[in-house]
């Protein structure tokens, strides 16, 4: 357990009358940050911009009583404010970031990261905002006078966050800044797939989304296992081959529908097959970023293969502190920045940013490709800590790195059932194809390494020749042989069709 002590002088208020609305959020006094605004536009966008990170926070699918809490964050920089938020059941992250622009300041304004009381009732009281009403926002470690009775006054939360938990925002911080495909996409395209899924539940697998891409035509969206397709008018790309993105978690989606009607684009990235992925809405002054991990059962975790993806050697000490000092006197710097500022290359200013995440000591700016500081703790995380030496996933990043993984099969084993579905045009009969890939090959000192993926990229059955797999078979999860082996045959397994019609 990591501990997060957060001390409020008093609860957050939501205070309305006829003429004029405060929201007032009472800052963590441990952090003082201080931020007093009137809200000169966009009130109506920033009121469905925080409800839906509260529904990340609060809404029941994502709910476990079992798990601990953390307060959003709040970042006052210069030129943008961000709050980022975690739901509850470690799969889901959310980032609203509104433009100074948007506030008439008033008073001091202190820079800096502090958490903010933001409870079920403060996100439930968001809905009375209204554009008629002048309206303030204030941030503030002295907190406010309480009009409500028995509100209470000072009061001091020591929360005890799960080491997993910790990891999994840290690892969300890292992801944002790993390569991948970049599609800027119409909201009302989004919201067409949105809504199928919202009013077409399907009640069997596979249930994922497939971005496909073929040369000289605009990405399409797939919709599983219906087969159906949502063309993305005008989400040009660069792929020169036919190419596959498939992704998890797609009911998740149904955060951001109350922004798409208002949303100018949505800038997607994905990370690959079964990682992350994130959804930039764009709005007039206002940006919410939707964060999703592989799948929903995946929390964010290094399993999915994020962590061989994320993974690079231990820095120096005094590398990671003057590339800390670096960015924290800039605010925000690119990787080119870094380099110039730490006079190193680029490969190793890019893995000083990426370390500095990882110790929630930056956070990636998906809109300007750039990172920004921000300490999530009030001491960085030990490393060591958070991230436990794992001598199977280094071997296996070693074996990788030296070409010693070789796959010499990989083919797809299909099982295939008919079934009824519905859909907003009435029930239709698929016949389902359920596929997994059985990979052969060899790693390191073995040459006979075998196993079995599902189509989310995990390994359900295997075998190796080494002294692990004979002591613990899969008891103890896969040796470095079949990891290595799994990560070589990535770019063979192929995302393909998961129904065909069934004439009747």
């Amino acid at each position: 357990m990591i501990p997060v002590f957060m001390d409020y002088a008093t609860p957050s208020v939501f205070e309305s009358d006829r003429e004029r609305v405060l929201l007032g959020m009472s800052a963590n006094a441990r952090r003082p940050v201080r931020f007093h605004g009137r809200i000169k536009r966009d009130t109506f966008l920033l009121r469905v911009a925080l409800r839906a990170m509260g529904e990340t926070i609060w809404s029941n699918d994502m709910w476990l009583s079992d798990e601990a809490i953390l307060d959003p964050v709040i970042t006052v920089h210069p030129d943008r404010i961000f709050f980022e938020a975690f739901s509850q059941d470690q799969s889901v992250y959310a980032m609203v970031i509104l433009s100074p622009e948007m506030f008439e300041a008033e008073g001091e304004v202190r820079t800096g990261t502090t958490n903010v009381d933001f409870s079920a009732w403060l996100w439930g009281a968001l809905g009375e905002l209204r554009t008629s009403r002048e309206t303030w926002l204030r941030v503030d470690p002295g907190g406010f006078e309480v009009r409500t009775v028995k509100a209470g006054g000072r009061f001091e939360q020591k929360v005890e966050l799960p080491v997993a938990w910790v990891r999994g925002f840290l690892n969300l911080q890292a992801a944002m800044a790993m390569p991948g495909t970049r599609l800027t996409v119409r909201p009302v395209d989004l919201l067409a797939a949105v809504r199928y899924l919202r009013y077409t539940k399907a009640k069997l697998s596979p249930r994922a989304l497939r971005y496909q891409f073929e040369p000289g035509s605009d990405a399409q969206l797939v919709l599983e296992p219906w087969e159906y397709v949502v063309p993305l008018r005008g989400a040009d790309h660069n792929y020169e081959e036919s190419h596959t993105i498939r992704t998890w978690g797609r009911r998740r989606l149904r955060l951001i529908e109350p922004l798409l009607p208002f949303a100018q684009r949505v800038d997607i990235y994905l990370k690959g097959r079964a990682l992350p992925s994130f959804y930039a809405v764009k709005m007039k002054d206002i940006t919410f970023v939707l964060g999703l991990s592989g799948w929903t059962e995946n929390r964010w975790t290094e399993s999915g293969g994020l962590g061989l993806l994320s993974w690079h050697a231990p820095l120096d000490a005094s590398l990671l502190a003057r590339g800390h000092q670096a960015l924290h006197l800039r605010y925000t710097t690119s990787v080119t920045e870094m380099a110039d500022a730490l006079d190193e290359t680029r490969d190793t200013a890019s893995h000083v940013l990426v370390a500095l995440c990882r110790q929630g000591r930056a956070v990636y700016d998906v809109e300007n490709r750039a990172y920004r500081h921000r300490e999530l703790f009030e001491r960085p995380v030990d490393e060591k800590t958070v991230y436990p030496s794992d001598a199977r996933a280094e071997n296996a990043r070693g074996l990788l790195e030296k070409g010693k993984a070789r796959v010499v099969g990989c083919t797809p084993r299909e099982t295939h059932k008919t079934r009824r579905m519905k859909t907003p045009d009435g029930k239709i009969t698929r016949e389902i194809v359920y596929r997994d890939w059985q990979v052969a090959g060899s790693a390191g000192s073995c040459d006979a390494v075998e196993v079995v993926v599902n189509d989310t990229g995990r390994i359900i059955f295997g075998t190796c020749t080494c002294e692990f797999f004979k002591e613990n078979v899969l008891n103890l999860g896969p040796c470095e042989h079949m990891l290595a082996l799994l990560a070589a045959s990535e770019p063979m397994r192929r995302d393909m069709a998961t129904s065909r019609a069934v004439e009747i």
